[in-house]
């Protein structure tokens, strides 16, 4: 699998994906030093109990990579049927679904590990602006860490979704305009605009978004072994 996953990185040329989230993480930096300049943002969020400016780095970065996310699939997973592609590494001696799999995982480990880079990065910039006591971004917390990085997966996996569309209706356009409908339902949920999943803590919306994750990759490559691709 390991192996399959770097070919992947190495056949879209990863360092173009690369060079993508640091233009990601430069412009949402930019946004964020504007709004944290004003004092306001030393308010604690009661949703979240974080600072503004923190619960506001966490959202713009998790829905900024959401799509990120659904943008890569597009490309790696659902653009390939769409060139014909997939029909050659289809002929390998490899399961199918073991192909579209390492396909998915290679996409959410490089935006997972660029994500979190792009947290880290912000908090450790943000936390240089003078600014509220309140802000201050508490980094030698265990919480802090754990908040991080399930929030981020969450995040990528609601990414995953665009898989499943895609695949259905054959267009990478249709993944790729999914992943932006999806950013915003998770968005809504999070928030709390849609849903109260938030009145019952952040683990339930990570809950309920991974799990729908992993069900949208599971009926995506669940009859591929059987599936006409010519």
């Amino acid at each position: 699998m390991l192996k399959l996953i770097q070919l992947e990185w190495k056949k879209h040329t990863v360092f173009k994906y690369i060079r993508n989230a640091v233009i990601i993480t430069a412009v949402l930096l930019g946004l964020l030093f504007l709004i944290a300049s004003d004092p306001g943002t030393g308010k604690i969020v009661a949703q979240t109990g974080k600072s503004e400016i923190h619960s506001l780095t966490d959202m713009f970065m998790n829905m900024a990579y959401l799509v990120f996310t659904g943008a890569m699939l597009s490309t790696f997973v659902i653009g390939e049927y769409e060139n014909k592609l997939i029909q050659l590494m289809f002929s390998y001696p490899i399961k199918r679904q073991k192909i579209i799999l390492s396909k998915v995982l290679a996409v959410c480990i490089f935006s997972f590990t660029a994500l979190i880079l792009s947290k880290l990065i912000a908090y450790i910039m943000l936390t240089t602006i003078k600014s509220a006591p309140e802000t201050n971004i508490y980094m030698g917390e265990l919480s802090f860490w754990v908040g991080m990085l399930t929030s981020a997966a969450a995040s990528i996996c609601s990414g995953c979704f665009a898989v499943l569309i895609g695949m259905k209706m054959k267009s990478s356009k249709a993944a790729l305009i999914s992943s932006f409908v999806i950013m915003l339902i998770v968005l809504g949920v999070t928030q709390g605009n849609i849903l109260p999943c938030t009145s019952f803590g952040p683990a339930a919306a990570y809950i309920v978004q991974t799990a729908g994750a992993i069900a949208a990759i599971f009926i995506s490559i669940w009859n591929v072994e059987k599936e006409d691709v010519k």
